[in-house]
């Protein structure tokens, strides 16, 4: 068995980044970004309008003895098109939001200070103006050549209305990993079927494969093997074209646990085996040519927690992503924690409270086969391999287990 932090290093030394393909800014939502992307033109390329109202000379708003000036409209402008004219002194034109200011403007006037203009042709102003008030300059957003948007970025719903702006209705993105999840095991069923006596439902291959979908990759879910050489092996077989193969169950050293020496058969070459972990201990990582192949345990909770802690950081350094690995933070502790020293414990844990110190307080059950846990827990309790207590009010270090889905950067 060897240690986390060398385990964690011998995974992501393993998972190669993945080739760019270019697909429609539709598609784009939280996938991750290959190329950085710089600004062709100004945003917006034009000074505009933000309010409804009349683009004015500020110098010609400022107010006369009764309080009010009236200037000569010359024209009314929409947003969509340009100003025929330049506004000279003493004039003004009607202007939407979003309108390019008309030459020899530099302020407008709101609507709401205003009376519409009579005959004439003439508009009231009741409050003068400042240079720059009511309009929007030139590249105020972005500027010509500015660095917008990062490779290994997750793109969100701005990144995607900045893609836009800018003019990119193509996007350069990293291929996402082709994932297989298999389930081993007699003893499990799938969730549609009643299990007979000494059976329960599948739970790992959904869970892994909802874990794989919000890490950014291809999920494909293969079914259950059963505890017998062949049925494994077929379907081992079927993932032969995926860029990651994620097994639940049959890693330890039962008679029927049979993944290990059914992988050696097919050419995976072993990497390590066991972790000084818990959950988790008995997890498998090996390679078969650039084919990452995890071995994960049967008991939920374990299952989860080694895909957080080594397959999700696999998925993301393959997609060139800047942040790798579940976010860490720092919380404290709200109850006493007792545990076995020897290996690095990672607790299922509650936040609590609110304000600008986090607690975590750690799952009533910590047993592996306790889904519960997964299910109310938001954290991660990291615990050093040498403590054996964590008093209430210790500081310790945290991996968030929300904030994964694909935006999530």
């Amino acid at each position: 068995m060897i240690e986390y932090p060398e385990a964690r290093r011998l995974v992501l030394a393993a998972a190669k980044p993945l080739p760019v393909e270019l697909i429609p800014l539709a598609e784009a939502p939280g996938r991750t970004l290959a190329r950085d992307v710089k600004a062709r033109e100004d945003i917006p390329p034009f000074a505009k309008a933000t309010m409804d109202g009349y683009a004015v000379r500020a110098e010609d708003t400022r107010a006369t003895a009764a309080g009010s000036v009236e200037l000569t409209v010359t024209e009314d402008l929409p947003a969509g098109r340009t100003s025929r004219r330049a506004v000279g002194p003493g004039q003004a034109v009607r202007i939407m939001t979003g309108a390019p200011l008309p030459r020899g403007a530099d302020a407008v006037v709101m609507v709401e200070d205003t009376e519409k203009p009579g005959e004439g042709g003439k508009v009231k102003i009741g409050r003068g103006v400042r240079a720059g008030d009511n309009i929007g300059l030139a590249g105020e957003d972005v500027r010509k050549g500015e660095l917008v948007l990062e490779r290994g970025s997750v793109l969100g719903p701005a990144d995607i209305g900045m893609l836009a702006a800018l003019g990119r209705p193509r996007v350069p993105v990293v291929r996402r990993p082709k994932l297989a999840v298999i389930s081993t095991g007699d003893e499990i069923v799938e969730p549609g079927e009643n299990p007979a006596r000494g059976q329960i439902r599948n739970s790992n291959g959904w869970a892994l494969s909802a874990l794989a979908l919000n890490a950014g990759a291809e999920a494909y879910y293969l079914g259950i093997a059963g505890d017998k050489g062949s049925s494994l092996r077929t379907k081992i077989r079927r993932a032969e074209s995926t860029d990651i193969l994620v097994l639940s169950g049959g890693v330890s050293v039962g008679d029927y646990d049979l993944v290990k020496g059914e992988l050696r058969t097919l050419g995976v070459r072993p990497v390590f085996w066991g972790v000084h972990i818990k959950p988790g201990k008995p997890v498998f990582f090996g390679l078969r040519g650039r084919q990452l192949v995890f071995g994960l345990p049967g008991n939920p909770t374990s299952a989860m927690v080694t895909f957080f802690l080594f397959v999700q950081p696999a998925v993301e350094r393959m997609l060139g992503r800047k942040k790798i690995g579940p976010p860490a933070g720092r919380a404290v502790l709200s109850s006493d924690a007792v545990l076995k020293p020897g290996r690095m414990h990672f607790l299922r844990g509650l936040l609590e409270g609110e304000g600008p110190v986090l607690r975590a307080n750690p799952f009533p059950d910590q047993r592996s086969g306790v889904l519960k846990s997964m299910v109310r827990g938001r954290v991660l309790i990291v615990v050093p391999a040498d403590v054996a207590r964590l008093e209430k009010g210790t500081e310790v270090e945290i991996l968030f287990l929300e904030g994964q889905g694909p935006w999530a950067s």
